[in-house]
């Protein structure tokens, strides 16, 4: 019986191992479906279903089949092991199955699948200005530190490129910015405005910054002006200035503009002079002179003449100076330059004040005198100073810290002021001191009335004597 059962059992094996391995299965995996991009910080979750296989029976697909993917279990590359906020390639086990045919551990039930995590998004840009302002001679602008740019990576590198922009030359250029995330590059265009801030520069060509007009005379002062400009070149042309009268003898201030093809406008401001070309012209360097006491006042006084013309003429060379009451003393006085012409004579006057520039020397002597005698401080006090003739009777003198009744040692504070306002101050020292006299008056106030108690004394001195005299003669007889 036990033989009948074996030998039945192996029937019944023989029949299944023939039919099992009478069929050949075989998985194939779709290739493109196996190398997976997943964008950068994405859920790894929503991309597991993108791996296919496919079940082959007898290398005929199995249409119906349908199959199973497991990504879990104890294998060396794992699910977890998929890191989508790092940039680079994974690889995790996917094992197919199918419970309908079940065709077991069949070749190609298992392969790696590769999620390859990569950064598909650009930086984005945050904030950036509309323009910049850039002028001509300034620092290049610092465009980085103006504009922000964020990357979902939590890398961003700004950058940018200046090639088009002519820093020397006013117009409308663009920067390129960009932002870099090492993998990915956003790029924006922003404008430049290149703007020239420096006018021409001008050169006067007459003399002593003033020009001189003959009245009535029409004149054009571009003649006497270059302007240039750095970037337009000559702009001389461009000059503007307000319109003024020829016709009437003035002297005034004018202000001439020139401006460059930017905009810009440098001004120049010079004198004009409107004479009567048959009138002399005197003109002074200062109407108020201030000279020094005992210095070069003639010298001075020519030097102060500017210049004189009659017309074209230079006649400075023929000016004469009436100098007046003028005197080398402190003081003020008047003088005036004068030229004849045609029988008439043209003044222009000046003050001239003349000053010391040093101070008195002030010389003192210290005092002694006794009590309740004041001094002539004056026999004790000296004054030096040529400038002024009446310095002696400018002294002043303070002794109110002075008692003449008490012997002690004292100051007092002399000062002087000249005529050029010039002070000098000094102190002398006064001593108040006791005399032979008082220094007996002192020790015996009451000196009359020891004399009477002295010769009261002596007197019954003597007779308190004589007394004892007596007695003793007595005592002897």
């Amino acid at each position: 019986m036990k033989k009948i059962i074996s030998i039945f059992s192996l029937f019944i094996f023989s029949i299944c191992f023939l039919k099992t391995h009478a069929d050949s299965f075989m998985f194939k995996w779709e290739e493109n479906t196996t190398f997976i991009d997943v964008p950068l910080n994405a859920n790894i979750q929503n991309y597991l279903d993108i791996p296919k296989a496919f079940l082959y029976r007898n290398n005929e697909l199995l249409e119906d089949a349908k199959i199973n993917y497991i990504t879990t279990g104890d294998w060396l590359y794992l699910l977890t092991d998929v890191d989508t906020t790092k940039v680079g390639a994974y690889q995790v086990w996917y094992k197919a199955t199918e419970n309908n045919y079940r065709p077991g551990q069949c070749p190609g039930y298992k392969t790696l699948v590769t999620f390859n995590v990569v950064d598909l998004a650009e930086p984005i840009f945050k904030y950036y200005p509309k323009s910049f302002n850039y002028r001509i001679g300034e620092k290049t602008p610092d465009y980085l530190s103006q504009i922000t740019a964020t990357d979902n990576s939590g890398n961003c590198q700004l950058s940018y490129d200046d090639s088009l922009v002519n820093y020397d030359m006013p117009g409308v250029y663009q920067v390129k910015i960009l932002a870099s995330d090492f993998i990915n590059i956003a790029t924006i265009n922003i404008d430049v405005i290149v703007e020239d801030p420096i006018g021409p520069a001008i050169t006067f060509l007459g003399e002593s910054n003033c020009i001189t007009i003959n009245k009535g005379e029409n004149i054009n002062l571009i003649n006497y002006f270059k302007a240039i400009d750095k970037l337009d070149g000559d702009v001389t042309s461009t000059i503007s200035y307000k319109p003024f009268d020829t016709n009437v003898e003035q002297t005034f201030p004018l202000t001439v503009s020139f401006s460059d093809y930017s905009g810009n406008i440098s001004f120049y401001e010079i004198m004009i002079e409107i004479i009567d070309q048959n009138t002399p012209l005197i003109e002074l360097y200062s109407d108020n002179l201030i000279l020094e006491f005992n210095g070069e006042i003639t010298n001075a006084i020519v030097a102060n003449l500017k210049r004189a013309i009659l017309g074209q003429e230079n006649i400075i060379n023929d000016i004469e100076i009436d100098y007046g009451n003028l005197k080398n003393i402190v003081g003020s006085y008047t003088i005036s330059y004068f030229y004849t012409y045609k029988d008439q004579e043209y003044a222009v006057p000046c003050s001239v004040k003349i000053l010391a520039i040093n101070p008195p020397i002030l010389l003192v002597n210290n005092i002694e005198t006794k009590i309740n005698i004041q001094p002539n401080y004056y026999n004790y006090i000296s004054v030096i100073d040529e400038s002024d003739p009446l310095i002696t009777s400018k002294i002043q003198y303070d002794d109110s810290c002075v008692d003449y009744q008490t012997a002690a040692t004292y100051p007092v504070s002399v000062s002087v002021v000249n005529s050029s306002n010039l002070s000098a101050k000094a102190i002398l020292y006064v001593t108040i001191v006791k005399d032979e006299e008082d220094s007996f008056s002192n020790a015996f106030p009451n000196s009359n009335l020891l004399l009477i108690v002295g010769i009261i004394g002596l007197v019954g001195c003597l007779m308190l004597g004589f007394h004892f005299y007596k007695k003793r003669k007595n005592k002897l007889q």
